[in-house]
Parts: structure tokens; sequence; C-alpha cells
């Protein structure tokens, strides 16, 4: 659990007390009743805690943020073992017709991407493994169906 959601917690329980005065009973989390000094007090640090968390929150955001940008800007992107809809990708768009690139790079367009740079495929029919054509979105159950090892596709 981090720095902040620990200190939104506290807060939050804090406050709590200040607003109920206590004699809370939360699993095994229990706060007595207590006075107005100490309730004014549980309210003071209360919201001091949740003031750390909003604090500490946008620091965090931010590095996301930056990774994010960094990989949005990532020119190509691997994909082991495509998939089309539920089945595995064919390595051909139809029935043994445009194999290879065409049907890696049908895949890659459609993924937001320009082509295809890299694309290995292997036979999986005799392996049991159903495969999709992504022209024809016919499916293949045969023996000699082949699919994409993994496509790396390029922006």
């Amino acid at each position: 659990m981090s720095l902040d959601t620990m200190s939104f917690i506290l807060g939050g329980i804090l406050v709590a007390a200040a607003l109920f005065g206590g004699g809370l009973e939360i699993k095994e989390l229990k706060i007595p009743q207590i006075g107005i000094v100490a309730r004014v007090l549980a309210a003071l640090v209360g919201i001091g805690f949740i003031a750390l968390a909003i604090y500490l929150n946008p620091k965090k955001s931010e590095q996301d943020t930056k990774v994010t940008d960094s990989a949005s800007t990532k020119t190509t992107q691997t994909f082991q073992a495509p998939m089309h809809g539920d089945f595995r990708l064919d390595a051909c768009e139809q029935w043994a017709q445009n194999c290879g690139e065409p049907a890696a790079s049908a895949w890659c367009r459609g993924k937001g991407f320009a082509r295809a740079i890299d694309f290995p495929y292997e036979n999986v029919g005799s392996a049991g493994v159903t495969t999709r054509l992504i022209g024809t979105n016919q499916v293949c159950k045969e023996k000699i169906c082949a699919s994409f090892v993994y496509i790396t596709c390029e922006k």
C-alpha cells in the first residue's frame, strides 16, 4: 500500500472519529468515545493526513504520465502469439493466399500501426490449435494451419 493511500485512510478514520465522537467499531478497529478537545484535534490531524495524501498523489501521476508518454512514442511493439478474435491469427489472409507479411501487416494496421517488420510463423494445426484468417474471418482447424510466433509492428 502506498504512502498516499495510507495517509488518506488514516485521515479519513480520524475525521470520522471527529465527526461521530468515537464509539466506532470497524472489524478489529475500535475507536472509543472521545471528548470535544480530542475531536477537534482528530479533525485537524485527519485533515492534515488527507491533505498530505492529495499532495503526494499528483507526483505519482506525473511519473505515470511520463512512462506512458515514452511508451506512446515507441516506434515498434512485439506481440507474442497474436490473436484474431478468439483464435490465433492465421499466417494467411485468405486460404493459402497472401501469407506472411500481408497478413501480419493487416493485423498491425488493425492495432494502429503502419506495418509488420518481423513475423515468423509456425505450424500450430498439428498441435490442435485453431486459427482465424484475418481477410475472411474463416476458421482453420486442419493440421496444416499456421500462425505467427510473434509479430513486431512498426508505427
